[in-house]
């Protein structure tokens, strides 16, 4: 039975790493049931619960003994997906997974980079130590073609694949409508007596400017007929930020969504939803693979290089808000969604495939792994 070792934001209560984790377990486990996976997670408790299935285990990634033991056992050390190689929100994360990656090197197991983002990159020590790193690894596949030159411009000279977020593989799921009913119903939401629903997903960023204009644009979408639905993607931190403007606009009744939701909860609220608004990335990459037209609004360039690969172009950056540019755009786009969404289908496709293909990657180097 071969065994593989995950690595990534894992049991932080961010629901897109869980939606990459859900993701990448679930199309490898397709491939090869008898699969083992050990997950690194910052809650395994909560890890193990949520998988809750023989063959999937999660050891505690701050405990070096049961990493160090999980990696060597392993057949194959997956790093990804997700932002694990930027230094812009968190200055000491990137030295964790690279100082995974030279441990799994020092213990001669395969490596795969699996559909990461790459970057920003900033500090020169950590760009030197990326380019060291990665350049010892045994494949690399990045989700977008900007990571790719990324990479290069750090100075990797191995072969980089570009494939796609591994969220796209839920492309072709199938959504359980019922189980977004039964969460907006215990929000007093109904879809038929509410009018079109607005999804929102927004974070804190620095010192969160951006609120009033986008206050103000939100407040133009709900006298025009809008219900404004605010869903949290990092627990509690979006809760938090999301009952802040929910306070300015507390006269016209938005709702914020205020549990711990799985991906495929989210994933079936995605997909109720008339237009989605979102910050966060797998808000919008949940949106396209839901077929629900979206409106980004940009703090990184992860939300920009998404945004291109779906057809769209990054209007709005949290820096400089325009709430009636915004308004404009989210009406544009109810009166445009039959051809905007012909559009993200058709790339949306492309992207599931890609997605397919890293998991394909990764099966075949842990054939090749075992067999020796």
């Amino acid at each position: 039975m071969a065994k593989i070792v995950l690595s990534g934001y894992y049991g932080f209560n961010n629901l897109g790493d869980e939606a990459i984790l859900y993701t990448i377990v679930r199309t490898l486990k397709e491939i090869d049931s008898t699969l083992e996976i050990v997950i690194l997670s910052g809650d395994p408790e909560k890890t193990r619960r949520e998988f809750n299935e023989e063959g999937i285990n999660a050891v505690n990634r701050w405990s070096m003994l049961e990493a160090f033991r999980a990696i060597s056992q392993c057949d194959l050390f997956i790093s990804g997906g997700g932002s694990l190689l930027q230094d812009v929100s968190s200055s000491n994360g990137i030295l964790y997974y690279l100082g995974l990656l030279w441990l799994v090197r020092l213990l001669d197991k395969p490596v795969l980079i699996y559909a990461q983002g790459i970057g920003p990159v900033v500090k020169p020590r950590n760009k030197r130590l990326v380019s060291w790193i990665l350049n010892g690894v045994n494949k690399i596949t990045v989700r977008d073609h900007d990571s790719k030159e990324d990479l290069i411009k750090l100075g990797i000279q191995q072969e980089i694949t570009v494939t796609a977020d591994p969220v796209f593989c839920l492309y072709k799921h199938k959504v359980k409508e019922k189980v977004a009913e039964e969460i907006f119903a215990r929000y007093g939401i109904s879809k038929q007596e509410s009018g079109k629903l607005l999804g929102i997903s927004i974070r804190p960023w620095h010192k969160n400017g951006y609120l009033p204009p986008l206050g103000e644009a939100l407040r133009q979408m709900a006298e025009g007929g809008w219900k404004l639905v605010f869903v949290p993607m990092q627990f509690p931190a979006d809760i938090t930020i999301a009952r802040e403007l929910a306070h300015l606009l507390r006269d016209y009744d938005p709702v914020v969504l205020k549990e711990k939701f799985s991906p495929l909860e989210v994933f079936s609220l995605t997909s109720q939803f008339d237009i989605l608004l979102g910050m966060r990335l797998h808000s919008l990459i949940l949106a396209a693979v839901t077929g629900v037209p979206m409106v980004g609004l940009s703090y990184d360039p992860k939300i920009d290089r998404f945004l291109r690969q779906i057809g769209q172009v990054a209007l709005f950056s949290t820096e400089h808000l325009d709430a009636q540019r915004l308004v404009e755009m989210l009406i544009w786009t109810d009166e445009h969604r039959t051809d905007m969404l012909k559009g993200i289908e058709a790339r949306t496709q492309v992207l599931y495939q890609k997605a397919w293909q890293t998991a394909r990657i990764a099966m075949s180097m842990v054939e090749g792994s075992s067999g020796k």
